[in-house]
């Protein structure tokens, strides 16, 4: 994996919400003594006393440390929100919002420097802080219209539309990189051959988390050098603790070297792992279900996104990869495409079975799936939707007959194209 070496500072950079408000901070007290420099040698000027100075800087500081406290409660009840409308994972969503952080910096760096200002302008100069006063106006109307572009902002994101959108596009997104990465390797693959050399386990030993990236180049390379054959025991997404199996050596290799191979966090990368997009975007479909919640619109919206990753997926070489450099071999296990289809639709299938809306949606996804895939991947799909079948029609058939037409809307789309790709499918 190219840049694996930084690929922790990049998760670090990630979920790090305070690094841009505190360089805010910082700046607004450099500018703030450089104002004071200036003003300093500039002819002193009767436009602003330094009791009018004092007031206006004073002003400025205490106004805005009270703007920022109710911007800052705004952010707190917006992952608040977020967390109970969507999925507690969604907040991740809302924290890497690097407007939200740019806007929050421009706050408290205001704040800073007006504070900071009213310290650090010599006496002498007071009455003639023309620069000062200025930049603290000027920095007060900026930081208004970076409210109105906050207020825009957050409304733009936490409406259930722009939250599925950017969960099914970081989706595709990342099934998309990770064919580009597959593509990279310059190994072929093949079938294993049994190897009878002695086996040994190599157990996880750092701390608790979720497996976010393993250096498969790392691995290869080692087992080139020592023709040893490396099989993975777990793949992105996996929960690791404390003596949990992950490699399996058939030979020599791999000694003090694991700990680089690994890459574990708290918590799944949106950004470095695809299927957890898919996790979050079945986890809003199943909290829009919940008796409590009753939302199937929004159930329905996240198929729509589900079924575009569904597409980008089925184009990819999925299921383990046996990768081969010299006489040295690494497996790798990867979700198969029967994975995929069960953690996009099973769930779903059948939490959603009451849901007239929800059934022809999955309808819909289904039988335009299955006549635009091969056999072999059409297969899961067809078996899907047999179960889905069983599971509608224990009761008014009438009643189980609309709802297991297609629909790509849900409700109040057109039967007669759901009707004529049902019958594409009945001609295979």
């Amino acid at each position: 994996m190219r840049g694996f070496s930084g690929l922790r500072a990049r998760l670090w950079w990630e979920r790090a919400f305070w690094v841009l408000p505190t360089i805010g901070v910082l700046l607004g007290a450099y500018v703030a003594v450089q104002m004071a420099l200036l003003d300093g040698v500039l002819p002193v000027s009767d436009l602003v006393s330094a009791s009018a100075m004092t007031g206006i800087l004073t002003a400025v500081g205490g106004g805005m440390v009270t703007f920022t406290g109710f911007v800052f409660s705004f952010v707190v009840l917006l992952l608040q929100f977020g967390s109970s409308q969507y999925s507690p994972r969604s907040v991740s969503y809302f924290l890497r919002a690097r407007s939200t952080q740019v806007i929050l910096a421009i706050f408290v760096g205001t704040v800073a420097y007006a504070f900071l200002s009213v310290v650090v302008v010599p006496d002498e100069v007071e009455s003639g802080a023309i620069w000062t006063v200025g930049i603290a106006v000027l920095l007060l109307f900026v930081s208004l219209l970076a409210f109105i572009a906050l207020l825009h902002s957050v409304g733009s994101r936490v409406r259930v539309d722009a939250v599925l959108s950017h969960l099914g596009r970081t989706a595709r997104g990342g099934m998309a990189r990770r064919l580009h990465t597959a593509r990279r390797v310059d190994v072929v693959e093949e079938e294993l051959a049994e190897d009878d050399r002695p086996v040994r386990e190599l157990r996880y030993g750092g701390h608790t988390g979720q497996v976010v990236a393993i250096d498969v180049r790392r691995l290869l390379r080692n087992a080139r050098r020592t023709g040893s054959r490396l099989e993975v025991l777990v793949q992105i997404g996996d929960s690791v603790s404390r003596g949990t199996p992950v490699v399996r050596v058939h030979g020599p290799g791999l000694d003090g070297i694991l700990a680089r191979c690994l890459v574990v966090d708290v918590e799944r990368s949106l950004r470095h792992d695809p299927l957890y997009a898919l996790r979050l975007l079945v986890d809003i479909a199943l909290r829009a279900l919940s008796p409590a919640v009753n939302d199937p619109t929004t159930a329905v919206r996240s198929l729509d996104e589900i079924e575009e990753v569904l597409r980008e997926t089925s184009v990819l070489r999925l299921g383990p990869r046996v990768l081969r450099a010299g006489d040295g071999v690494v497996v790798v296990p990867r979700a198969t495409w029967q994975d995929v289809v069960d953690l996009a639709l099973l769930e779903i299938t059948v939490f959603g079975q009451g849901q007239p809306q929800v059934t022809r949606r999955l309808t819909a996804i289904l039988d335009d799936l299955v006549v635009d895939l091969d056999d072999e991947r059409a297969a899961p799909l067809v078996q899907l939707r047999e179960r889905l079948g069983a599971l509608v029609t224990g009761g008014d058939a009438e009643l189980a007959a609309v709802a297991l037409t297609a629909d790509r809307q849900g409700l109040g789309g057109t039967r007669g194209r759901a009707l004529s790709r049902a019958a594409g499918i009945s001609s295979r």
